[in-house]
């Protein structure tokens, strides 16, 4: 039987992900800091809590052979914070440093890092993996620095890995600290809500579409690639709340009132042309019908 190892299987992805793998009949574990919340548990996912940036932790507690390791590990609230600068660090690339060290002893047949926009910095967009990357944020940079260094492990010890730089990712069971469920609550509930000018473009790729990118990435046999994921084509801020406006009936927009962060890229939007071309993937849920679902399940 495969087993698949997910290191941050709690999260929004993560719980997507064991669930479509639990169903196909693999085995599926996961570790992370925390038991997932009740709307994230998976029935026979194994979890188990492992801090990865202690390495004792991982070598005491990761005693079963796995077929497969997709890391999607990391702090992931509050990221751009000054307070949290060491903890985000440690937690993106410190934990993976360990994870691809304990990893490379064994027999695997694919580990994937999954990456992120936030890696090319304030580069020109469509974003392609052959930029050279300078992201002005912690985040970004542990990112950056995670895929590099797994990227040397790859050559050096000839394990196979790859590496996914995902865009915005949405869906069911997201968290409310994400502008697309952010916005979606405000307009449900027809409330008023502040909002920037909503100018910046963005790419908004649904959770099937991502997660099915992971299993044919398992499935080919290409290593030591950075691939773009996203939908590949941009959307701005204000015509995603207006999409919203209109699958959910209420809201009441006020543009203008928020400030746009100084260290965003205004235009965040992938070539997704490698994906298609190595991958044989290509992203299907447009963006109504993926908030469409997305709010059926918030009813549910």
């Amino acid at each position: 039987m495969e087993h698949l190892l997910i290191a941050g299987g709690t999260g929004f992805i993560g719980s997507h992900l064991a669930k479509h793998f639990k169903v196909k009949g693999w085995k599926v574990t996961s570790i992370s800091l925390k038991k997932p919340k009740k709307k994230r548990f998976v029935k026979g996912v194994k979890y188990k809590l492992l801090n990865l940036t202690n390495m004792r932790e991982i070598e005491s507690k990761l005693l079963d052979e796995y077929s497969y390791v997709v890391n999607l590990s990391g702090h992931t609230s509050n990221l751009y914070s000054s307070k949290l600068k060491k903890k985000i660090f440690k937690s993106h690339f410190n934990g993976t440093k360990n994870l691809i060290n304990f990893i490379e002893k064994k027999k695997i047949k694919k580990f994937i890092q999954i990456g992120s926009s936030a890696e090319y910095g304030k580069a020109k967009s469509p974003l392609k993996e052959t930029i050279y990357c300078r992201p002005n944020n912690i985040y970004g940079q542990a990112k950056l620095k995670a895929t590099n260094y797994v990227l040397s492990i790859a050559k050096k010890k000839k394990v196979p890995v790859n590496v996914l730089r995902f865009f915005q990712v949405y869906g069911p069971k997201q968290g409310e600290n994400r502008a697309v469920m952010q916005i979606l609550k405000f307009c449900m509930k027809n409330k008023t809500f502040p909002a920037s000018d909503g100018k910046q473009i963005r790419d908004f790729c649904y959770i099937q579409d991502a997660i099915e990118a992971i299993n044919l990435t398992m499935k080919s046999k290409i290593s030591g690639e950075i691939i773009n994921i996203g939908y590949g084509k941009g959307l701005s801020i204000k015509k995603l709340i207006r999409i919203i406006k209109k699958i959910s009936g209420g809201g009441n927009p006020k543009f203008g009132v928020l400030k746009s962060r100084n260290h965003e890229n205004q235009i965040l939007i992938p070539s997704i042309s490698k994906a298609k071309k190595i991958l044989k993937w290509y992203p299907k849920i447009k963006i109504e019908k993926g908030i469409k679902i997305t709010k059926e399940f918030l009813y549910a």
